[in-house]
């Protein structure tokens, strides 16, 4: 026993929209939505691999300057980058072109780093 063939069409962006009875349409994504979907998240990962390697060294560069743990680091840059509104990824930048002596470090930046990590007194 064969069942029938249900209705099938294309809409202009290449879905497939099939009739079942009660159930009106169901997506079908084309090989060209699936390619196009895979090349937005190779996109996607190769600029969190970036990013990532940035985060390590602004973390490392917090490490170094103020004798925190990694995790401290990270919650440093994750408080800078949600008192100045811009990703975690442009502070880490920021520090680490300061820190390899590329460019100033932003004021803004500074004088979160100055609350947060004070000066030690001088010792007598």
């Amino acid at each position: 026993m064969s069942t029938p063939a249900l209705p099938r069409h294309r809409t202009r962006s290449g879905t497939v929209h099939v009739s079942m009875g009660t159930l009106t349409s169901v997506d079908v994504p084309t090989d060209s939505d699936r390619v196009h979907a895979l090349e937005v998240e190779v996109a996607q990962l190769r600029t969190a691999m970036l990013s990532r390697a940035v985060i390590e060294q602004a973390k490392g560069v917090l490490m170094l300057l103020t004798g925190c743990g990694d995790q401290v680091a990270f919650d440093l840059l994750t408080h800078i980058s949600s008192h100045t509104h811009r990703k975690v990824r442009d502070i880490a930048q920021e520090l680490v072109g300061s820190a390899t002596g590329r460019s100033p470090l932003p004021d803004d930046i500074k004088a979160i780093l100055r609350d947060a990590c004070p000066p030690s007194a001088p010792m007598h």
